[in-house]
């Protein structure tokens, strides 16, 4: 993912927005990503796995961000997804 979502622009109050707010969103990525592979393996379904992921993403951050963000956050990933597919 390249780019990370300023929460300061977001009317909702947000916390921990200190310096390390930015490494602390990575290392959880990171760690979240992992887990969702290992399950996916496990399950030996990747599209079930990934499918409960984005559904919980995406009522969560609808009401954390807002729609228009949150579909402006997700349309990044996939073109993220996209750029890098090959």
């Amino acid at each position: 993912m390249v780019n990370i979502v300023n929460l300061q622009n977001y009317k909702k109050e947000t916390r921990h927005l200190d310096r390390d707010y930015s490494s602390k969103l990575c290392r959880i990525r990171d760690n979240i990503e992992e887990e969702l592979y290992q399950k996916s393996l496990k399950e030996n379904d990747q599209l079930a796995v990934s499918l409960a992921a984005g559904r919980y993403a995406a009522m969560n951050l609808g009401q954390l961000i807002g729609y228009e963000d949150a579909i402006t956050f997700f349309q990044e990933c996939l073109n993220t997804a996209n750029k890098y597919k090959n």
